[in-house]
Formats: C-alpha cells, structure tokens, sequence
C-alpha cells in the first residue's frame, strides 16, 4: 500500500449523513485510491431481500474518485470541495444487485487530469468475499473553483 496518512473518509468528502455512502478508505497514491462500502439492509437505495440496485455503483465510483481530490484538498490545509460528477461511460455490472452483507471494494485510477480540473478515473468495483470484480466503468468529473459561479450559471 502507498497510503503515507491514514483518513476518514469523512474527513476527504464534503457529503454527510446518508449521502456519505462509502464506509472507509482503504489506500490512496498520485494516480489511485480505493474505499469500500459495506451493504447492509439500512443501506441507502436498499431494496428488502434483494440488496442495493448495482445502477448505485456509479455513485460508489463517483463518491471514490471524489475521495481523491478530497486527500489533495485535505494535504494543501483545504476543506474538501464538492467535484460534479458529468457521467460515467462503459458502465457494467455483473448482476442487478450488490447482496446485504457484502463488503464491496471500489478503486478509482486517474486516467486525466486537465488544468481546469476535469478529470476522468477508470473505476473498478470488487467483490472482497467472492474477489471477483462485479462492476466497471469510467467516470467524468469537475472539480469547480467556484462552485457558486458555477452554480449561477456564470463559469462552466
């Protein structure tokens, strides 16, 4: 593992409360990081007897890749900034629910990073008790300096 200081991932992600879906980071380095989701029957979008919808997993990578840029704005002495997600491309998964009980964990790797801080992760998410992978894609993210201007329609 790469990982120089350990972080909760509250602590690299601006979301609370039940929007905070990710339980805990695992690793981070320049270019990767990897968290993990537990699902539990009280986990958010949980379906009774069937688990949490995989469609889900998009924001698992999302809140993943956002981890890593929430580490940068946490070790320049920032607070982490909200980074838009502008989609996902590829999207696969291998069946149509992650079960309760399932310890899921999701690795995001910088594929682009531009000056305007947009950026593109090739994500992966796996299965810790099966350890196979269950679902991929690649996500699209903007990580504004303004996210009020943004907001108001003045900088995009």
């Amino acid at each position: 593992m790469s990982t120089v200081r350990h972080y909760a991932i509250n602590d690299v992600l601006p979301h609370a409360g039940a929007m905070l879906l990710l339980d805990e980071l695992l690793d981070y380095g320049p270019e990767h990081v990897s968290c993990v989701v537990a699902i539990r029957s009280e986990s958010l979008f949980c379906e009774a007897n069937k688990g949490v919808p995989t469609w889900v997993g998009v924001e698992y990578m999302a809140q993943t890749a956002g981890a890593f840029a929430g580490i940068a704005d946490v070790q320049a002495g920032r607070t982490p900034s909200v980074c838009l997600l502008l989609g996902a491309r590829s999207y696969r998964a291998e069946a149509a629910y992650f079960s309760v009980g399932e310890r899921l964990r999701i690795t995001a790797r910088l594929a682009l990073l531009d000056e305007n801080d947009l950026a593109a992760f090739d994500c992966v998410i796996y299965s810790e008790r099966e350890e196979k992978i269950l679902a991929r894609g690649d996500i699209k993210a903007y990580r504004p300096k303004d996210l009020a201007a943004v907001v108001r329609g003045e900088r995009i």
